[in-house]
């Protein structure tokens, strides 16, 4: 099914799912889509889904509606294209093969989208200042840590805490001449990730090393079958 990511500096991505012809968005309690801020209209804007293409439709905003920075009435919409209205920004993914990740980021893996208030979770006020700075650096490299493709550095994938699996069957397609099912997979085991091998056939290293299983560092060149890539884990800001 085609869905909106909800991009917010407090909850990061949320994922809201388009299951019906008519979506309309707003901040109005009888919206499809809730989006709770006074920069929204009650009925602000609506996607429409009519044999498999989708549009943008603005329902006579006081602010409007922008499709990719531009100000729109009415627009097809394409896979990656960002929606902005007032101060919440949505980005439209289709319901293709290809458009199961945004920005190397699993979509079934994103928290669904709620607009109700979110719980506050006071428990890391029992923690000491290492085990917070441990747990910290813990998130960041479930979160951030990615596979990067050395042929084309523009694709990457982040296993973060729910694995990431490699194959015709996986979520990552490689080239290899056995590549049946799901041949090797990425899974955190609450401390770092580990590459693990699935299949007898497959050829897999790390740093020209054959392993069947191994926990990856920053830096370590991976090979699945015929496929190269590189463990990254980006600087916290």
């Amino acid at each position: 099914m085609p869905r909106l990511i909800v991009k917010s500096a407090s909850d990061g991505l949320r994922v809201f799912d388009i299951t019906q012809e008519n979506t309309v968005i707003g901040r109005g309690d009888d919206a499809d889509l809730v989006l709770p801020n006074i920069s929204v209209s009650r009925h602000h804007a609506r996607v429409v889904v009519i044999d498999g293409v989708a549009s943008i439709e603005d329902m006579e905003s006081s602010n409007g509606t922008l499709l990719n920075g531009r100000e729109t009435r009415g627009s097809v919409l394409a896979s990656g294209d960002e929606i902005l209205l007032g101060k919440f920004s949505l980005v439209y993914m289709g319901d293709g093969a290809e458009d199961r990740f945004y920005n190397g980021r699993y979509l079934e893996y994103m928290m669904k989208y709620e607009s109700a208030a979110r719980t506050f979770d006071d428990s890391t006020f029992a923690m000491s200042p290492d085990q917070l700075k441990k747990l910290q650096s813990d998130v960041h490299k479930m979160k951030n840590a990615r596979m990067v493709l050395v042929k084309n550095q523009s694709r990457f994938w982040h296993p973060e805490d729910q694995g990431l699996t490699f194959g015709d069957e996986g979520m990552v397609a490689i080239e290899a001449m056995f590549t049946g099912g799901v041949v090797a997979d990425i899974v955190w085991d609450g401390k770092q990730h580990v590459l693990n091998k699935q299949a007898r056939l497959l050829k897999l290293s790390v740093n020209d090393e054959a392993i069947g299983s191994r926990p990856l560092r920053p830096g370590d060149r991976v090979r699945i079958g015929n496929s190269l890539f590189v463990y990254e884990l980006p600087a916290a800001e």
